[in-house]
Protein backbone atom coordinates (compact mmCIF):
# COMPACT_ATOMS: atom_id res chain seq x y z
CA UNK A 1 0.00 0.00 0.00
CA UNK A 2 0.73 3.18 -0.87
CA UNK A 3 0.88 5.64 2.12
CA UNK A 4 2.30 9.01 0.74
CA UNK A 5 5.07 10.55 -0.51
CA UNK A 6 7.72 13.76 0.42
CA UNK A 7 9.94 16.03 -0.71
CA UNK A 8 13.42 17.72 1.09
CA UNK A 9 15.30 20.27 -0.05
CA UNK A 10 18.88 20.07 2.07
CA UNK A 11 21.47 22.49 1.76
CA UNK A 12 25.61 22.38 1.58
CA UNK A 13 25.41 21.92 5.68
CA UNK A 14 22.98 19.01 5.59
CA UNK A 15 20.42 20.35 7.20
CA UNK A 16 16.92 20.55 6.14
CA UNK A 17 15.53 23.36 4.82
CA UNK A 18 12.29 22.06 3.85
CA UNK A 19 10.55 19.33 3.96
CA UNK A 20 7.12 18.58 2.38
CA UNK A 21 5.25 15.45 3.85
CA UNK A 22 2.18 13.84 1.94
CA UNK A 23 -0.24 11.66 3.81
CA UNK A 24 -2.44 9.13 1.08
CA UNK A 25 -6.45 9.29 3.03
CA UNK A 26 -6.88 6.93 5.23
CA UNK A 27 -3.90 5.83 6.22
CA UNK A 28 -1.88 6.37 9.09
CA UNK A 29 -0.11 9.64 9.74
CA UNK A 30 3.83 9.48 8.89
CA UNK A 31 5.77 13.25 9.86
CA UNK A 32 9.28 12.39 8.95
CA UNK A 33 11.14 13.09 12.52
CA UNK A 34 14.54 13.94 12.89
CA UNK A 35 15.48 10.30 13.26
CA UNK A 36 14.27 9.22 10.31
CA UNK A 37 15.17 12.16 7.99
CA UNK A 38 18.71 11.30 9.51
CA UNK A 39 18.49 7.77 7.99
CA UNK A 40 17.37 9.34 4.98
CA UNK A 41 20.40 11.92 4.89
CA UNK A 42 22.81 9.04 5.43
CA UNK A 43 21.62 6.85 2.90
CA UNK A 44 21.71 9.47 0.60
CA UNK A 45 25.56 10.49 1.38
CA UNK A 46 26.92 8.45 -1.59
CA UNK A 47 23.67 6.94 -3.46
CA UNK A 48 20.95 8.31 -5.60
CA UNK A 49 18.37 5.60 -4.66
CA UNK A 50 17.86 4.57 -1.38
CA UNK A 51 15.72 2.31 0.27
CA UNK A 52 15.14 3.31 4.36
CA UNK A 53 13.63 0.73 6.29
CA UNK A 54 11.10 1.34 9.56
CA UNK A 55 9.33 -0.86 11.80
CA UNK A 56 5.92 -0.28 10.08
CA UNK A 57 6.64 0.93 6.51
CA UNK A 58 9.86 2.07 4.31
CA UNK A 59 10.87 5.23 2.70
CA UNK A 60 12.01 4.65 -1.45
CA UNK A 61 13.70 7.78 -2.15
CA UNK A 62 15.71 9.58 -4.69
CA UNK A 63 18.44 12.54 -4.52
CA UNK A 64 19.10 14.77 -7.65
CA UNK A 65 21.77 17.39 -6.67
CA UNK A 66 21.75 20.73 -8.22
CA UNK A 67 23.64 24.19 -7.86
CA UNK A 68 22.30 27.00 -6.23
CA UNK A 69 25.32 30.17 -6.75
CA UNK A 70 28.41 28.63 -5.79
CA UNK A 71 26.94 25.77 -3.74
CA UNK A 72 25.26 22.33 -4.00
CA UNK A 73 22.25 21.60 -2.05
CA UNK A 74 20.50 18.37 -2.40
CA UNK A 75 16.92 17.83 -4.03
CA UNK A 76 14.83 14.37 -2.31
CA UNK A 77 11.61 12.85 -3.64
CA UNK A 78 10.58 10.00 -1.50
CA UNK A 79 7.77 7.68 -1.38
CA UNK A 80 6.31 6.30 1.89
CA UNK A 81 5.17 2.60 1.14
CA UNK A 82 4.04 -0.48 3.57
CA UNK A 83 6.31 -3.02 4.99
CA UNK A 84 6.52 -5.81 2.30
CA UNK A 85 5.62 -3.77 -0.62
CA UNK A 86 7.37 -3.87 -3.68
CA UNK A 87 9.30 -0.63 -4.32
CA UNK A 88 10.47 -1.51 -7.81
CA UNK A 89 7.39 0.25 -9.36
CA UNK A 90 8.34 3.09 -7.63
CA UNK A 91 11.86 3.39 -9.27
CA UNK A 92 11.22 5.43 -12.57
CA UNK A 93 8.67 7.17 -10.53
CA UNK A 94 10.94 9.04 -8.50
CA UNK A 95 12.90 10.84 -11.36
CA UNK A 96 9.58 11.72 -12.84
CA UNK A 97 8.14 13.07 -9.72
CA UNK A 98 11.61 14.90 -9.08
CA UNK A 99 11.08 16.97 -12.64
CA UNK A 100 7.94 18.60 -11.31
CA UNK A 101 9.90 19.79 -7.75
CA UNK A 102 13.47 21.00 -9.82
CA UNK A 103 12.15 23.93 -10.67
CA UNK A 104 10.31 25.21 -8.00
CA UNK A 105 11.57 24.04 -4.81
CA UNK A 106 12.67 27.42 -4.03
CA UNK A 107 8.91 28.20 -4.00
CA UNK A 108 6.88 28.56 -0.42
CA UNK A 109 5.35 25.51 1.26
CA UNK A 110 1.73 26.69 0.17
CA UNK A 111 3.01 26.23 -3.18
CA UNK A 112 4.92 22.88 -2.90
CA UNK A 113 2.18 20.85 -0.60
CA UNK A 114 -0.76 21.05 -3.76
CA UNK A 115 2.16 20.45 -6.02
CA UNK A 116 3.22 17.16 -4.07
CA UNK A 117 -0.17 15.59 -3.27
CA UNK A 118 -1.03 16.07 -7.51
CA UNK A 119 2.43 14.41 -7.93
CA UNK A 120 1.33 11.18 -5.40
CA UNK A 121 -1.78 10.44 -7.31
CA UNK A 122 0.17 11.18 -10.58
CA UNK A 123 3.35 8.81 -9.94
CA UNK A 124 2.57 6.68 -6.60
CA UNK A 125 -1.20 6.09 -6.50
CA UNK A 126 -1.87 5.20 -9.68
CA UNK A 127 -0.21 1.85 -9.77
CA UNK A 128 -1.58 0.78 -6.31
CA UNK A 129 -5.07 1.48 -8.17
CA UNK A 130 -4.54 0.04 -11.13
CA UNK A 131 -3.92 -3.64 -9.61
CA UNK A 132 -7.19 -3.00 -8.39
CA UNK A 133 -9.44 -4.96 -10.50
CA UNK A 134 -12.86 -2.90 -9.97
CA UNK A 135 -10.69 0.40 -10.57
CA UNK A 136 -9.37 -0.66 -14.03
CA UNK A 137 -13.06 -1.50 -15.11
CA UNK A 138 -14.98 1.79 -13.53
CA UNK A 139 -11.97 3.26 -15.68
CA UNK A 140 -12.34 1.80 -18.63
CA UNK A 141 -15.96 2.16 -18.24
CA UNK A 142 -15.27 5.96 -18.02
CA UNK A 143 -13.37 6.00 -21.10
CA UNK A 144 -16.81 4.16 -22.92
CA UNK A 145 -18.83 6.74 -21.68
CA UNK A 146 -16.56 9.76 -23.22
CA UNK A 147 -16.27 8.26 -26.27
CA UNK A 148 -20.33 7.60 -26.61
CA UNK A 149 -20.20 11.02 -25.17
CA UNK A 150 -17.74 12.31 -28.18
CA UNK A 151 -20.21 10.71 -30.87
CA UNK A 152 -17.06 8.03 -31.19
CA UNK A 153 -19.21 5.29 -31.04
CA UNK A 154 -17.40 3.27 -33.03
CA UNK A 155 -14.37 2.95 -30.83
CA UNK A 156 -16.60 2.78 -27.68
CA UNK A 157 -17.54 -0.47 -29.38
CA UNK A 158 -14.30 -1.71 -30.33
CA UNK A 159 -13.14 -0.77 -26.40
CA UNK A 160 -16.21 -2.90 -25.15
CA UNK A 161 -15.09 -5.59 -27.69
CA UNK A 162 -11.70 -5.52 -25.55
CA UNK A 163 -13.12 -5.37 -22.37
CA UNK A 164 -15.22 -8.60 -22.54
CA UNK A 165 -11.90 -10.26 -23.14
CA UNK A 166 -8.19 -8.63 -22.74
CA UNK A 167 -9.15 -7.63 -18.43
CA UNK A 168 -8.97 -11.06 -17.63
CA UNK A 169 -6.44 -11.97 -19.09
CA UNK A 170 -4.41 -9.47 -17.32
CA UNK A 171 -5.06 -10.26 -14.09
CA UNK A 172 -4.11 -13.78 -15.00
CA UNK A 173 -0.99 -12.54 -16.42
CA UNK A 174 -0.31 -10.36 -13.21
CA UNK A 175 -0.94 -13.01 -11.00
CA UNK A 176 1.38 -15.79 -12.81
CA UNK A 177 4.03 -13.12 -12.69
CA UNK A 178 3.99 -12.50 -9.35
CA UNK A 179 3.51 -16.13 -8.17
CA UNK A 180 6.99 -17.09 -10.47
CA UNK A 181 8.63 -14.23 -9.23
CA UNK A 182 7.95 -15.31 -5.74
CA UNK A 183 9.53 -18.93 -6.71
CA UNK A 184 12.40 -16.78 -8.08
CA UNK A 185 11.02 -18.27 -11.49
CA UNK A 186 12.77 -15.09 -13.35
CA UNK A 187 12.13 -16.53 -17.05
CA UNK A 188 8.69 -16.89 -16.28
CA UNK A 189 7.91 -14.13 -14.71
CA UNK A 190 9.53 -11.67 -16.55
CA UNK A 191 7.12 -13.91 -19.80
CA UNK A 192 4.01 -13.17 -17.78
CA UNK A 193 5.07 -9.50 -17.20
CA UNK A 194 5.41 -9.24 -20.82
CA UNK A 195 1.78 -10.58 -21.67
CA UNK A 196 0.74 -8.57 -19.10
CA UNK A 197 2.62 -5.51 -20.55
CA UNK A 198 0.69 -6.63 -23.87
CA UNK A 199 -2.90 -6.44 -22.66
CA UNK A 200 -2.33 -3.38 -21.12
CA UNK A 201 -1.08 -1.61 -24.06
CA UNK A 202 -4.32 -3.27 -26.19
CA UNK A 203 -6.81 -1.21 -23.52
CA UNK A 204 -4.19 1.72 -23.76
CA UNK A 205 -3.63 1.83 -19.99
CA UNK A 206 -0.74 3.86 -20.77
CA UNK A 207 0.07 4.04 -16.87
CA UNK A 208 0.17 -0.03 -16.27
CA UNK A 209 2.22 -0.09 -19.24
CA UNK A 210 4.57 1.50 -17.21
CA UNK A 211 4.40 -0.11 -14.18
CA UNK A 212 4.81 -3.30 -16.08
CA UNK A 213 7.84 -2.37 -17.89
CA UNK A 214 9.38 -1.16 -14.75
CA UNK A 215 8.65 -4.78 -13.66
CA UNK A 216 10.31 -6.31 -16.57
CA UNK A 217 13.29 -4.51 -16.25
CA UNK A 218 13.79 -5.16 -12.55
CA UNK A 219 13.07 -8.74 -12.93
CA UNK A 220 15.81 -8.95 -16.01
CA UNK A 221 18.85 -7.75 -13.87
CA UNK A 222 18.08 -9.85 -10.70
CA UNK A 223 19.80 -12.50 -11.81
CA UNK A 224 22.86 -10.62 -12.33
CA UNK A 225 22.47 -8.64 -9.04
CA UNK A 226 22.23 -12.37 -6.76
CA UNK A 227 25.11 -13.41 -8.79
CA UNK A 228 27.03 -9.88 -7.98
CA UNK A 229 26.22 -10.43 -4.52
CA UNK A 230 27.22 -14.25 -4.20
CA UNK A 231 30.51 -13.18 -5.25
CA UNK A 232 30.73 -10.01 -2.72
CA UNK A 233 29.55 -12.30 0.02
CA UNK A 234 32.14 -15.17 -0.79
CA UNK A 235 35.14 -12.08 -1.05
CA UNK A 236 33.82 -10.85 2.63
CA UNK A 237 33.79 -14.51 3.76
CA UNK A 238 37.62 -15.02 2.34
CA UNK A 239 38.60 -11.61 3.87
CA UNK A 240 37.08 -12.88 7.60
CA UNK A 241 38.97 -16.31 6.90
CA UNK A 242 42.09 -14.41 6.60
CA UNK A 243 41.71 -11.77 9.12
CA UNK A 244 41.26 -9.33 6.67
CA UNK A 245 38.43 -7.66 8.04
CA UNK A 246 38.91 -4.15 6.04
CA UNK A 247 38.06 -6.34 3.28
CA UNK A 248 35.19 -8.02 4.53
CA UNK A 249 33.90 -4.90 5.62
CA UNK A 250 34.18 -3.66 2.11
CA UNK A 251 32.50 -6.52 0.62
CA UNK A 252 29.59 -6.90 3.23
CA UNK A 253 28.77 -3.09 2.67
CA UNK A 254 28.67 -3.39 -0.78
CA UNK A 255 26.21 -6.37 -0.47
CA UNK A 256 24.32 -4.97 1.27
CA UNK A 257 24.45 -2.23 -1.45
CA UNK A 258 22.87 -4.54 -3.46
CA UNK A 259 20.29 -6.27 -1.69
CA UNK A 260 18.67 -3.11 -1.87
CA UNK A 261 19.02 -2.87 -5.59
CA UNK A 262 17.10 -6.32 -5.22
CA UNK A 263 15.28 -4.95 -2.97
CA UNK A 264 15.45 -7.72 -0.26
CA UNK A 265 15.43 -5.66 2.89
CA UNK A 266 16.76 -8.87 5.24
CA UNK A 267 19.52 -9.54 3.53
CA UNK A 268 20.19 -5.40 3.86
CA UNK A 269 19.95 -5.03 6.83
CA UNK A 270 21.81 -8.03 7.57
CA UNK A 271 25.23 -7.07 5.50
CA UNK A 272 25.10 -3.56 6.75
CA UNK A 273 25.34 -4.72 9.83
CA UNK A 274 27.90 -6.80 9.35
CA UNK A 275 29.93 -4.32 7.71
CA UNK A 276 29.51 -1.80 10.54
CA UNK A 277 30.58 -4.32 13.41
CA UNK A 278 33.77 -4.83 11.13
CA UNK A 279 34.31 -0.85 10.57
CA UNK A 280 33.85 -0.32 14.02
CA UNK A 281 36.55 -3.29 14.98
CA UNK A 282 39.36 -2.15 12.29
CA UNK A 283 39.07 1.68 13.78
CA UNK A 284 39.72 0.30 17.32
CA UNK A 285 42.14 -2.33 15.86
CA UNK A 286 44.11 0.54 14.13
CA UNK A 287 44.08 3.09 17.46
CA UNK A 288 45.54 0.19 19.40
CA UNK A 289 47.95 -0.44 16.62
CA UNK A 290 49.38 2.88 16.47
Amino acid sequence: MTLGAFFLVVDQNAKIRKKIVYNAPNTPYIYLNDNELLKIRMGHSDKQFVLTILPNYQFYSYKKEVREKRITIQLITGVIIGKEEDTAIHREALKMCMEQFVDKYSEDEDVLKPLMQEAFSKYFDQPELILDKQEVEARLSNRIKELNRQGKFDEAAKLLDKIKKIPKKLYRAHDLAENALKRKDFEKAQKEYENAKNYAKELNEDELVKMYSSKIAFVKRIPALLKKREELVEKAMKGLRTDNFKKAQINFMKAAEVSEELMDARRAEEYALKARALAEYVNVDRQFSS
